[in-house]
């Protein structure tokens, strides 16, 4: 009896030996780590423009030349090629207020190499197409644009405001 008591005993010493060695072996960890840089593609700026006031059934073209805020309203500076910007309005809203309202976007100043020209139109967005998918800036440096507006004003009942919102944004898919 005193034999199987002394032999249960070591075996319950040689059990909690391996339960350690078991746990060590299951808390044993590593870690790796992956780092990357997003780098940011373009620098975009986008200014505001006030019109000004028109009368009902009035048509009026709005161009840099007469109204400067329209003059490089749009500006970006990437650092590689084929960077894309989207230009999303909401003027489809407007159709009850204009009968007519076109904003000419026109390249301004383009980067050597591009395959664009300064004065080129790169998108119209109007009533009934108020957004624009892509236009494509092919190589990398400064691009401006400027907006040519040509609204005709619907008959109303009251002074009414307008807003337009354009949301511009660049986006590379390389």
């Amino acid at each position: 009896m005193l034999k199987t008591r002394r032999l249960i005993g070591v075996l319950f010493i040689l059990l909690s030996f391996s339960i350690v060695g078991v746990s060590a072996y299951v808390y044993e960890q590593a870690q790796h780590q992956v780092t990357q840089t997003i780098l940011n593609i373009a620098t975009l700026t986008v200014q505001n423009s006030a019109l000004g006031n028109i009368d009902e059934g009035q048509t009026i073209l709005y161009t840099p030349s007469n109204q400067s805020d329209l003059n490089n309203i749009i500006s970006i500076a990437t650092i590689k090629a084929n960077v894309y910007l989207h230009l999303d309005s909401d003027l489809d809203s407007l159709s009850g207020s204009y009968s007519a309202y076109n904003i000419v976007v026109k390249f301004d100043s383009v980067p050597g190499g591009s395959g664009h020209s300064t004065g080129d139109t790169a998108c119209t967005l109007s009533l009934a197409s108020p957004d624009f998918s892509s236009i494509d800036l092919d190589v990398a440096g400064s691009w401006t644009f400027d907006f040519e507006i040509t609204t005709t004003a619907n008959s109303v009942s009251s002074d009414t405001a307008t807003i337009v919102t354009i949301s511009v944004s660049a986006e590379s898919t390389n």
